[in-house]
């Protein structure tokens, strides 16, 4: 195992027990994060918004999801097809039936309705103000980002996190991909 990777290791296993700590916490903290959403320039001009369905401690991402379907958002929800290494984007709204995905976690079960998003929410375990996001070491985030820029998609990537899940400074590599903003309950940090 290479010391960076040793490293993110460390960084992830700290990053879980801190946010189990900021969830329990913070349990209606989610309910800010629409009131912060909106303060990114030209938000109203985006509508296909990819989001994510929380699961473990992650922020709840429930107010935030019915807030860009009440705002007339073409909603969408990562899915891993067939054992690919980059994420595609279903359309999901309230009446979506939903099944378990690759890593249990739950998925819109019509793969018909797909979307190029322009803004990509993500999970993430920890961030740093220079951009970068701690995942769970799948990849899936950072090669669908770099996959969209070398197709020359434009898209906006957004970390969605609690506001202590920031720290200095995160131990990245060549194949972590920059995020642009970061939504906590407390603001929308601009990298």
């Amino acid at each position: 195992m290479t010391e960076i990777k040793a490293s993110k290791e460390y960084q992830r296993k700290i990053s879980i027990n801190k946010r189990v700590i900021f969830k329990n916490k913070n349990s209606i903290a989610s309910k800010t994060l629409p009131d912060h959403l909106i303060d990114l320039i030209n938000f109203n001009k985006y509508k296909i918004i990819a989001s994510f369905i929380s699961i473990k401690s992650e922020i709840s991402t429930q107010f935030l999801n019915k807030f860009l379907l009440d705002n007339n958002k073409i909603l969408c929800l990562p899915i891993i097809k067939n054992n690919s290494e980059t994420l595609n984007f279903i359309e999901y709204n309230l009446k979506t039936k939903l099944i378990p995905g690759k890593f249990g976690i739950m998925q819109p079960s019509d793969l018909n309705k797909e979307f190029l998003p322009e803004i990509i929410l993500t999970p993430c375990l920890a961030f740093d103000e220079s951009g970068f996001r701690l995942g769970y070491g799948g990849g899936y985030y950072d090669k669908t980002f770099s996959y969209l820029k070398n197709i020359k998609h434009k898209f906006i990537s957004i970390a969605v996190a609690f506001d202590g899940q920031k720290i200095n400074k995160l131990v990245h590599d060549k194949y972590d991909q920059k995020i642009d903003y970061i939504l906590t309950e407390k603001k929308l940090y601009t990298v």
